[in-house]
């Protein structure tokens, strides 16, 4: 629809702000005595043809909307053009202005609202990144903890045959030690100092074996505390995962706000 505007004051510059955004009207004219008015100016700016004359008003008009509220530049319009094109009045060009307020103050909202929108994405995409980095970070640590309680573990089985070497050495000793306290009984008189040597080195494997089993019991323990830190590890690796999974579906969802 082409449309013209009589006057372009405050309210035929919001007449004109509305119907230019519509896609389905023109603007074909803007008609006002003051040739410096902040509606002309606007009209300017925008293409629009201007004039100071409801004479020149464009022949291809449909519909012309009278906004100064003078209701002899209306009865000018209607004795002109009344029998032609549809002519709206002041009250009717009110009640658009009024919908161009609203609409105005709408879009100044939706406005604020967005760019509100748009710093909190921003904020969010920022704190999303920085959990992706510490996620990654515990994935890392997560990794090292893992490694070092197979170490551990490996270093407590090579301890403990190394301790089962030792008890079987210490049997040895005692055994020969048992041997030698034998023969020593056997050679009287001659054997005692051999038996007293004899008799430290049985000692010696006691006290061994004895060191030996609370070693054992020790790395029986480590082995118990070991395997515990294990299950918390492999507990903290799966939960690191659906803390990455989270985070990267908030990151993308971030993303997305922030494109919008």
């Amino acid at each position: 629809m082409k449309i013209a505007i009589v006057g372009a004051g405050t309210g035929g510059t919001k007449l004109i702000e509305l119907f230019n955004d519509i896609k389905e009207t023109e603007i074909v004219g803007v008609i006002d005595r003051n040739m410096q008015s902040a509606g002309i100016e606007y009209a300017r700016k925008l293409g629009i043809r201007c004039s100071t004359d409801i004479s020149e008003i464009d022949s291809a008009c449909e519909m012309i909307i009278e906004a100064t509220g003078n209701a002899s530049v209306l009865e000018s319009l209607r004795e002109r053009y009344g029998s032609t094109k549809h002519i709206v009045d002041s009250i009717t060009a009110k009640l658009m202005m009024f919908i161009v307020d609203k609409q105005i103050e709408m879009r100044d909202r939706l406005n604020f609202q967005l760019e509100e929108i748009n710093k909190t994405s921003e904020s969010l995409h920022f704190e999303m990144n920085n959990m992706v980095k510490i996620t990654e970070k515990l994935n890392g640590i997560n990794t090292d903890l893992a490694q070092s309680a197979m170490q551990s573990n490996q270093f407590i089985e090579k301890t403990d045959e190394m301790t089962k070497a030792v008890n079987k050495i210490t049997q040895q000793i005692k055994i020969l030690g048992l041997n030698a306290n034998i023969e020593a009984a056997r050679a009287g008189e001659h054997g005692r100092g051999f038996s007293v040597v004899a008799t430290e080195v049985q000692k010696m494997s006691d006290s061994t074996s004895e060191f030996a089993s609370q070693i054992s019991d020790l790395l029986n323990s480590l082995r118990a505390e070991n395997e515990k830190i294990s299950s918390e590890v492999s507990k903290l690796g799966i939960l690191s995962e659906n803390q990455d999974t989270i985070t990267h579906k908030a990151r993308n969802i971030a993303d997305e706000l922030k494109n919008i």
